[in-house]
């Protein structure tokens, strides 16, 4: 069931000769990496809406990602560390039809760190036209803290494989295969991304991203988002996005907001 997905969606930049080149917002992570010594921080807010309508009433959901930051730190060419957190807040209200006809509703409120990982990105090949990249992320339970620490939950891992490929010097795509374990079962989810982004100017790019997921539960969740990036300078970018789920196991809808900047680049 599509309780809580929070998503943590990021953006490969197609804006030609621009210094920052980020993971948000959308899904598909660029394969490209910081460059060696600099360090990058991406931050942003989440809110998504989700309704289940069940014999006798409902439940609607409300999950608030008050702040999610990524860290990308460059070690070496080609290969950078990250660090990623997240404050989360989420309202279940389960509404019920009483004798009579009318509304009985009852609230929860979850909120806390979720599940913060580690990890790095590496690029595997790029040309003036494709780009090829690998991420390994590990999430750390004890990093967790209030209703999102789960006991028994093990040390879990992902794995991503972005592909961009710049059809011409303002258009491009995007796509990436990724696999993610939960540290609570053996089953992993899969997921899959499709991103077509487009520089209207020099400053402002805007995309469009279908991607989905096969849950370890055997749900399929099927969803499209889509938004715009705005260049500050070389070293700051905001963005803006929203979407909707495409079938009923999906979350309804979302919208995102945040900003990327360039710390210090040696």
């Amino acid at each position: 069931m599509k309780k809580g997905l929070l998503l943590i969606i990021a953006f490969a930049s197609f804006v030609a000769n621009a210094q920052i080149e980020t993971d948000r917002p959308d899904f598909t992570e660029s394969p490209n990496t910081v460059p060696k010594g600099a360090l990058q921080v991406e931050t942003g807010f989440i809110f998504e809406n989700d309704k289940i309508e069940n014999l006798g009433g409902s439940f609607e959901y409300q999950n608030m990602t008050v702040n999610t930051t990524l860290l990308r730190f460059g070690l070496q060419e080609n290969f950078e560390l990250r660090f990623n957190w997240a404050n989360n807040r989420n309202e279940v209200t389960q509404k019920r039809l009483i004798q009579g006809g009318a509304d009985s509703s009852i609230s929860f409120i979850a909120s806390g760190f979720s599940t913060s990982f580690i990890g790095f990105k590496t690029n595997l090949y790029m040309t003036d036209k494709i780009s090829i990249g690998f991420l390994g992320h590990l999430y750390i339970p004890d990093l967790s803290s209030g209703d999102f620490k789960v006991d028994n939950q093990k040390v879990a891992s992902e794995l991503l494989l972005p592909v961009s490929y710049q059809i011409t010097e303002r258009f491009g795509v995007a796509a990436q295969y990724g696999i993610t374990w939960d540290g609570l079962t053996p089953n992993p989810t899969t997921s899959y991304t499709l991103a077509f982004g487009y520089a209207i100017t020099d400053q402002l790019s805007c995309y469009v991203e279908p991607y989905g997921f096969l849950t370890n539960n055997g749900e399929e969740l099927h969803l499209v988002n889509g938004g715009f990036t705005y260049l500050i300078n070389d070293n700051l970018q905001l963005d803006l996005t929203g979407g909707f789920g495409l079938n009923e196991e999906a979350p309804d809808n979302f919208i995102s907001c945040g900003a990327s900047f360039l710390l210090f680049n040696k």
